[in-house]
């Protein structure tokens, strides 16, 4: 802060500014970075406050307009936009669980570092540890210190259970055991996600996925430490094990032997399953560049093993009858990719966002050189942007993207019921159903399972019906629908010229919707959409 000045004379007003000058930039409280003004309220326990000054109102005038231009207000703007306080410390408080020492590594403040109270940075460390999904809400204030010019960052928290169930999905799907079999059955299903996103409050997020059904079962574990090493790398591992189906074909044709006395030869049937084991482990680590800012580095490694597939099948794609690429070799093989993301998170809450962005790039390469059998390129973009209306409802806007270059094996690339809401989505990376979505806009997109190039749009409108008054186990519902477009092709064919089609059929787009509701509870939010349930009625 800057001393007060009491001249014991009277100078001309050019020689009085200077030295005025001088002693301003001497001081050690004073610097080039900007400040807060109190706009003159009296200075209370707990304000920060910078208060620059003179006893002799008329020297304060000729420092202030020396060469008579300047106002009394740009010379307040000007005396505040110099001042900076000195950190004395940080003190979390409200955390039970949590580490103190694990809440500072998200704060980007040291002890003894300039601090400007009107830093973005200190909004952005309250997003950041909203993000985390540690805290119901986070408060970050300034305390004034043991001497002035000195001040304490006061991190106060409200802690949130930390077992969640991330995901937990069930349905009823249409598929087959094998292609041999003459029709498809209805199976039951049931995949979840649960995790601890803040192990023994060292900030460690331990996931186990698992997925069951008649058809198709598989797990996978995940562990993540961030800020590990030196407070600023963190390490990431996971194992995984698939026994999973994947369905091909718009109305296959498959020839099996028959094996029956009275038919010696082949017989064709509707169904192309290839039936296949797929293990493996993903290694990487993770770092901060900002509050909102991080990347992730992953080597992973896809062991598979495929344990039945048709010989030779064909599908119609438009009045054409074409080979089906299955895009997986025989027997056993081995993926070997590194995988780079970049994430920026500047959202209020992970759960049920009210506002805020959240961007995600990710390049993964696929090469011999890793002792690979394929060499691919896949990449991906999706970004969300959330707006809180002034009458509590949100509105979301949302893009994705994604291209796939080379020998991609077939769970690298993109599928329909990624991409669409009326049928239920890939799990673990395995297909869950056989059928196609409805045709809404009757194009050639109903040839289109597994593309290389795809695009999604839509938007999102969430209106709150409950909100909790008291601390109980359901925290908020809210009602939702979105709709979208989106479209799916094959870079090396992307049939906007198949034999049957004209004009805008020709595109490989469609309509997706969904609606229902979505409840905050101590152990997750769950999401009961309806989409599905229209998409198998087949409209």
């Amino acid at each position: 802060m800057s001393p007060r000045l009491r001249p014991s004379c009277r100078l001309p007003s050019q020689i009085a500014s200077l030295i005025v000058l001088w002693a301003l930039l001497s001081s050690p409280g004073v610097s080039s970075a900007q400040g807060s003004d109190p706009k003159g309220e009296p200075y209370r326990p707990g304000d920060v406050v910078a208060v620059p000054a003179t006893d002799d109102e008329s020297a304060d005038e000729e420092f202030r307009d020396p060469y008579g231009v300047a106002s009394e207000a740009r010379h307040a703007d000007q005396i505040s936009s110099q001042v900076r306080y000195v950190l004395e410390g940080i003190v979390v408080s409200g955390n039970e669980r949590t580490r103190a020492h694990t809440v500072r590594k998200f704060i980007p403040l040291k002890q003894g570092d300039f601090l400007d109270p009107e830093s973005p940075e200190l909004v952005a460390t309250e997003w950041r540890l909203m993000g985390t999904g540690w805290f119901d809400s986070v408060d970050i204030r300034l305390e004034r210190g043991a001497e002035r010019g000195y001040v304490v960052l006061v991190v106060d928290v409200e802690e949130r259970n930390t077992v969640i169930i991330e995901q937990l999905v069930a349905g009823l799907s249409e598929g087959v055991r094998r292609t041999t079999d003459r029709g498809r059955t209805l199976f039951p299903w049931l995949g979840f996600k649960i995790t601890e996103t803040n192990l023994a409050g060292l900030g460690i997020r331990l996931s186990g996925t698992a997925l069951l059904s008649e058809f198709q079962q598989g797990g996978r574990l995940d562990l993540r430490y961030p800020k590990l090493i030196k407070n600023e790398y963190g390490i990431r591992f996971g194992t995984f094990f698939l026994n999973g189906r994947e369905f091909y074909g718009n109305q296959p044709l498959v020839s099996v032997p028959c094996g029956l006395p009275t038919c010696p030869g082949t017989s064709v049937v509707q169904n192309a399953v290839v039936r296949y084991r797929r293990g493996g482990f993903m290694v990487g680590t993770e770092k901060d560049f900002t509050s909102k800012l991080r990347y992730t580095l992953d080597w992973v490694g896809d062991i598979v093993s495929v344990l039945d597939r048709p010989e030779a099948a064909s599908e119609r794609t438009g009045n054409d009858v074409t080979p089906i690429d299955f895009a997986i070799q025989d027997g056993r093989s081995f993926a070997s990719s590194i995988r780079f993301a970049l994430v920026f998170d500047k959202r209020d809450d992970p759960g049920l966002t009210k506002e805020g962005v959240i961007f995600r790039g990710v390049v993964t390469a696929g090469t011999r050189f890793l002792g690979s059998d394929y060499d691919f390129l896949q990449l991906e973009a999706s970004v969300r942007r959330w707006w809180r209306l002034p009458w509590n409802h949100t509105i979301r806007i949302g893009a994705f993207g994604g291209a796939a270059f080379g020998n991609t094996p077939f769970f690298y690339l993109f599928h329909i019921s990624d991409l669409t809401d009326l049928i239920p989505s890939r799990f673990l990376e395995m297909q869950l159903d056989a059928r196609q979505p409805p045709n809404l806009l009757n194009t050639s997109i109903e040839n289109n399972y597994l593309g290389e190039l795809a695009w999604r749009l839509d938007i999102g409108y969430n209106i709150p019906v409950y909100e909790r008054v008291r601390d109980r186990g359901l925290r908020e519902v809210n009602l939702y629908t979105l709709i979208g477009l989106y479209g799916l092709a094959d870079l090396r064919d992307p049939r906007t010229g198949l034999s049957g089609y004209s004009g805008f059929s020709r595109f490989p787009i469609d309509l997706t919707f969904d609606f229902g509701f979505r409840f905050d509870t101590r152990v997750g939010v769950f999401q009961v959409g309806f989409s599905t349930l229209l998409g198998f009625t087949r409209l």
